[in-house]
This record gives C-alpha cells, structure tokens and sequence, in this order.
C-alpha cells in the first residue's frame, strides 16, 4: 500500500529537487522523511532532556524552573513544525504527508504537555504565556505548511519551464542534423 510520501530509493524525490545522492538509501531525507518518525524524535529529545532536567533538580544539584520544562516542550514542537514542513516539500504527494504530518503535531503537542504537566507540577494555563506560545506554534506550522505547498508550486512549474526549454533544444538539434 503506497502512502504517497515515502522516501526510498525509488521514490520521485531525486526528481523533484532536481538531486540524485550516491546513496540515497543513506539520506537523511529517507530516515525522518515520515512525520510519526520525525515527532518520535522531537518526543525523545524533549523527554531526554526533560528527565535530565528532572533529574538534576531532585538530586540537590541545581534548581530548574518548572517553566524549564514547557520551554523544552514548545522547542520540541517547534523542531517538528518546522522540519515537518520542510520534508513535506519533497513529498510525492503532500496532501497524504500532511494528513499524517498535522495530526501527529497536535499528538506532539500533547504527549509533550502531558510530561511538562507532570515533571513541573503546573498545568499549561498556569505556566505562564507558554498557552499563548503554543497557539502561536500552532498558527506557525500552519504557516509553514503553507509555505511549503507555495514552494512546492514553484519547484513544479520550475521544473515544467526547465522540462519544455529541454524539449525545444532536443527538437532544435534534431533539426540541426
């Protein structure tokens, strides 16, 4: 079953950005390319660092603030927006990314929240404006989805232009002979 954004070998990604790698199975791109990896590696960056967090303010070693904690939780969507946009550019198709991309962020968002909450001890509407941060967050990945189809667009057409300046040479050739 084709899911539309999977980055392999034989996926059209070295067509779209006009790139070919020598090992693309190697590529970065194919590693994260899928949201559910890129948010596991946002939520295991924001729990390691929150567990160490934790585990220095109950060791007597230095305070953390409990803000510390929604800081690491915010930072941590914010990777996932902005890379899950990113990526979605060089999705075969981007609607399919984006109807696993957009709710695996509000996923992100909660699961992260839910640590924060409980390693803190202050829910989100008490954690000062980290609530507003993270409507803003919100309308930010929307802003970066929507630069990213914007983007998208303008490879494509590119890519059209440089495909039809290519034919009318070859047939300028072909006339040459």
């Amino acid at each position: 079953m084709s899911t539309g954004f999977r980055f392999t070998q034989h996926s059209k990604f070295k067509i779209n950005l006009g790139m070919r790698y020598p090992n693309e199975q190697d590529s970065i791109l194919v590693r994260i390319g899928r949201p559910m990896q890129q948010a596991m590696t946002a939520l295991g960056l924001g729990v390691v660092i929150m567990l160490v967090a934790a585990l220095v303010n109950f060791s007597d070693g230095v305070e953390v603030s409990p803000n510390f904690y929604w800081l690491t939780a915010a930072s941590c969507v914010l990777l996932y927006a902005m890379f899950n946009a990113m990526i979605s550019v060089s999705a075969e198709n981007i609607d399919k990314y984006w109807q696993r991309g957009i709710p695996t962020f509000f996923g992100l968002m909660l699961l992260l929240s839910l640590l924060a909450t409980l390693l803190s001890g202050i829910p989100l509407i008490e954690a000062g404006s980290y609530a507003w941060i993270y409507i803003i967050l919100t309308f930010g990945y929307l802003a970066f989805l929507s630069m990213a189809r914007f983007i998208k667009r303008i490879l494509s057409l590119a890519m059209r232009e440089e495909e039809r300046v290519r034919e009318e040479e070859r047939k300028r050739g072909q006339g040459l002979n």
